[in-house]
C-alpha cells in the first residue's frame, strides 16, 4: 500500500514538473519578445535595408579597388554574378570578410524572422547595441564573455626577461 501512495505523488509531481516547464518557457517567451518591441515590422525592415547598403558598399568598394589595381574579372555577359561575388570576397581583408558574413547572416536572420536574438544565449540582444552595430551576433554580455575567455587563453607578453641586458660590455 505504501508503495501505491509514492507511485501516486511522483505521478502527481511529474504532472506538476510538466505543466510548470511549459508555463516558464511561455513567460520566458513573452519576455524576450517584450524586450524587442522597438522592432516593428517598419523598423525591421529598415534595418534590413541598412544592412544591404552596408553590403553593397563594402562590394562596391571592392570593385572600385580593382578597378584602380586594373584587375580584370572577366565582363562578359555569361559570367555568373555569383563567381564574380566570389572574386570579391577574395580581396577582401580579414576583417571586412568577417564584417561581410556577419552582414550577411543579420539579412538572413530578418528573412527568417529571428533578427535580434543572441546566437548562444537566444536572448535579446539589447536596443542600443544592435542599432550600433546592427549586423551583431551575440549580446553585449555574452560577447564580453567570448573576450573574456579569449585573452585567458592567448598567452601574455612574457615580462620575464625585463631588467636585462644581453649582448654587451658586463661590468
Amino acid at each position: 500500500m505504501a508503495k501505491k501512495s509514492v507511485k501516486k505523488a511522483a505521478a502527481s509531481a511529474a504532472k506538476t514538473k510538466s505543466k510548470a516547464a511549459p508555463q516558464k518557457e511561455a513567460k520566458a517567451s513573452a519576455a524576450r519578445a517584450k524586450d524587442l518591441t522597438w522592432l516593428t515590422p517598419a523598423k525591421i525592415k529598415e534595418i534590413r535595408k541598412d544592412l544591404v547598403s552596408m553590403r553593397d558598399d563594402m562590394l562596391r568598394t571592392v570593385r572600385k579597388q580593382q578597378v584602380e589595381e586594373g584587375v580584370d574579372n572577366g565582363d562578359s555577359v555569361d559570367q555568373a554574378s555569383q563567381s564574380i561575388e566570389k572574386e570579391l570576397l577574395f580581396e577582401l581583408s580579414d576583417n571586412e570578410r568577417t564584417t561581410l558574413d556577419m552582414i550577411e547572416a543579420a539579412i538572413r536572420k530578418i528573412d527568417n524572422g529571428v533578427y535580434g536574438f543572441c546566437e548562444a544565449t537566444q536572448k535579446p540582444i539589447s536596443r542600443a547595441r544592435l542599432e550600433a552595430i546592427p549586423y551583431c551576433r551575440y549580446s553585449i554580455e555574452y560577447q564580453n564573455q567570448l573576450e573574456h575567455k579569449v585573452n585567458e587563453t592567448e598567452p601574455g607578453p612574457d615580462f620575464s626577461t625585463i631588467g636585462e641586458f644581453s649582448g654587451g660590455a658586463e661590468s
